[in-house]
């Protein structure tokens, strides 16, 4: 009964785990695709991950979140980082993993491989021209007559 009061007492090891992940695998050159990195924690503060460069995407967007929950003794932090990617080619495509080092410790995400097809062709629709009439100028003999 002692022995577990003071295993209670005693703080969680350290954990980090990061993961990345995509909403999609495979998609055409004229979609977007959702790139996040979650890192999870026992450290309170975390460095800055070393995200990939994003070869063959364009960023549309990007955005960051954090959370921090407190039981006990134990801090879980939670940090999310997503990207909003748009193809620049076809093919497929690497995305190179990201780290984060944690007392001298590195952590990495799996490189995740997309898939990119042909899209739709982009098919603009042509202003529609209005009818000209045409021009025509009524003789004098033609003009309408007002009638008293």
């Amino acid at each position: 009964m002692l022995l577990s009061i003071l295993l209670c007492q005693i703080p969680a090891f350290a954990q980090t785990v990061i993961k990345s992940e995509v909403d999609k695998t495979t998609l055409s050159i004229d979609e977007t695709l959702l790139y996040k990195v979650i890192i999870t924690s026992s450290e309170n503060k975390l460095p800055l991950p070393q995200l990939p460069k994003f070869e063959g995407f364009k960023v549309i967007s990007q955005a960051q979140s954090s959370t921090a929950s407190f039981a006990g003794n134990e801090i879980k932090t939670i940090l999310v980082y997503a990207f909003v990617l748009a193809p620049l080619e076809k093919g497929k495509l690497k995305i190179p993993p990201s780290t984060i080092t944690v007392k001298e410790k590195a952590y990495s995400t799996d490189a995740l491989e997309i898939e990119v097809t042909q899209g739709k062709q982009s098919l603009k629709p042509q202003p529609k021209e209005k009818p000209s009439l045409p021009e025509k100028s009524i003789p004098e003999s033609e003009e309408p007559q007002t009638i008293l």
